[in-house]
């Protein structure tokens, strides 16, 4: 006889992402897992007397969304900073002039943190530095962080108080700018771990918990309900953080933490190895930062080889960070020479490979590797590109179509804060491969662009195999956890145009209504 169930929800369009029965009316719950699916009135006979019934009322019922590639302690913190992204901030001047009015409220001797600045599009086209920053704010320190999160920029108090100054040697993986007396001009790049340790270690437990709750709500409003945290950084003391935030319920998504490079065997050195933890915190894939922001490969081949047989041997997938197509390149040559992976484990990835062309795409397939990018990046940042990125490999930036029809294995994520983490206008981007001004951006036979279905599986089903739990995650069917969203309208039905503007009316995890809409 089948058990009474907790929760039923009925009379929705249920999008299940499960091939077997891809649509269905309704869907029984107990305690935190599915347990039927099917039609309104077969599942309504399950009910009991205390059974709870959530009335769909016609809207569409989705698995709830996962974002496999963000960075969520900075997205609480850009909960708590001044937004400097280009259509707040067109210029340096309106930063200064934001800067000023912001460091008016807070005590002199705080920090005055910014975040979403894009020297591209900027009127001088320039990062600002300290000079522009230190008449107007002599008291206060202040960051600027770039939009892409690998530049940062102090004004001179702030560089101060974080130890640096004409002496100080640039750190391995990072670049101080200097001027031509060799003084820091306060513009800092790939120095986030450098400042983290100096700088963010004395930001209060009570402050870091308020963004938190802001970011959870943030994310909740828009259907997330897992996501993979790919801080380069991240160690034992981001996992126990992230431990205390979930067990108080301050974060209720799912949390999956990829391992910085550097990290890995302090956690497994504390018995934490690939796949530990439970179903709301678990230890994923070895991160690794590939970048040419010093104008060559960091770090070098010879080095990522390393890094990534010591990781492989360890029982860990790489999540190797590529922006460029040269560091895309190189990462599917160290992929391709690894032994293969245990069954069971999901593949190595490269994130973001924003820079693909046919001959690079060529190499992903032929490593093997999976990939996880961000479609959302030409929904928020298409006008940049077309403006500042060179016209023949523009129809190859986030080309997504191209990968899929490569057969590479593919899911979307927003590395958020660097974007806004809500997953609509990615998927509109996705399948239209327009921007926010609604322009198109170049593709070369439909390479930048999916179907609806294949955006939505990439923001469900694909993130749980990518991440190793496809057996909980990912899909409405019998047995997975009952992690859900409710939404407005059914985007196979909508419009194109229309998808960016869904949105969410109800959020579920584990069975219990974490989040409601108006």
């Amino acid at each position: 006889m089948q058990k009474q169930p907790d929760l039923v929800i009925v009379n929705a369009e249920v999008l299940t992402m499960d091939a077997s029965q891809p649509a269905a009316q309704a869907v029984a719950v107990d305690q935190d897992r599915i347990i039927a699916v099917g039609e309104t009135e077969d599942i309504q006979r399950l009910a009991g007397p205390d059974t709870q019934v959530i009335d769909g009322q016609g809207l569409t019922l989705l698995p709830g969304f996962m974002d496999s590639h963000m960075h969520l302690l900075s997205l609480a913190r850009s909960t708590q900073e001044l937004d400097c992204r280009p259509d707040r901030a067109a210029s340096i001047s309106v930063i200064a002039h934001r800067v000023f009015e912001w460091a008016r409220i807070v005590p002199p001797g705080e920090w005055v943190r910014c975040y979403g600045y894009d020297d591209l599009a900027l009127h001088e086209r320039r990062h600002p530095n300290r000079h522009d920053l230190d008449e107007i704010s002599p008291r206060h320190p202040v960051r600027i962080d770039h939009r892409s999160g690998h530049v940062t920029v102090l004004n001179s108090l702030g560089l101060q108080m974080s130890g640096i100054n004409s002496d100080t040697p640039d750190p391995v993986e990072g670049v101080i700018e200097r001027d031509a007396n060799g003084e820091p001009t306060g513009v800092l790049f790939e120095m986030a771990a450098y400042l983290s340790q100096r700088v963010d270690a004395g930001r209060t437990r009570n402050k870091m918990r308020q963004g938190v709750t802001a970011a959870n709500r943030l994310l909740l409003s828009y259907g997330i309900t897992s996501l993979q945290d790919a801080g380069p950084s991240n160690g034992l003391e981001r996992w126990q953080a992230f431990r205390e935030l979930i067990d108080a319920e301050t974060l209720q998504p799912r949390v999956t933490m990829m391992a910085g490079a550097r990290s890995r065997s302090e956690l497994l050195e504390a018995g934490l190895s690939r796949g530990s933890g439970d179903q709301s915190l678990r230890l994923g894939h070895v991160k690794i930062m590939l970048t040419l922001s010093t104008g060559a490969l960091h770090p070098s081949l010879d080095e990522l080889s390393e890094i990534a047989a010591e990781a492989s041997q360890s029982g860990f997938p790489l999540a190797v960070h590529c922006v460029e197509q040269e560091s895309v390149t190189a990462a599917t040559q160290v992929i391709s020479r690894l032994l293969p992976l245990p069954e069971g484990v999901p593949p190595h990835r490269i994130e973001h490979c924003s820079e693909c062309p046919p001959a690079v795409l060529d190499t992903v397939r032929k490593s093997g590797a999976a990939v996880v990018s961000q479609p959302g990046f030409i929904h928020w940042n298409g006008p940049s590109y077309r403006n500042n990125v060179d016209f023949s490999l523009q129809p190859y930036l986030y080309a997504i179509g191209g990968i899929h029809n490569a057969d590479v294995p593919l899911a979307f994520g927003s590395d958020t804060p660097v974007i806004n983490p809500n997953p609509w206008p990615a998927i509109h981007s996705a399948v239209t491969r327009q921007d926010h001004e609604g322009q198109s951006f170049p593709e070369a036979d439909g390479s930048g662009r999916v179907s609806v279905e294949s955006a939505l599986r990439m923001y469900t089903l694909s993130g749980a195999e990518l991440e190793g739990t496809v057996q909980d995650k990912g899909s409405i069917f019998p047995g997975k956890l009952a992690d859900l969203v409710l939404v407005d309208a059914n985007p196979l039905a909508a419009e194109p145009g229309g998808l960016k503007d869904i949105k969410a009316k109800m959020t579920i995890v584990g069975g219990k209504v974490v989040w409601e809409g108006r």
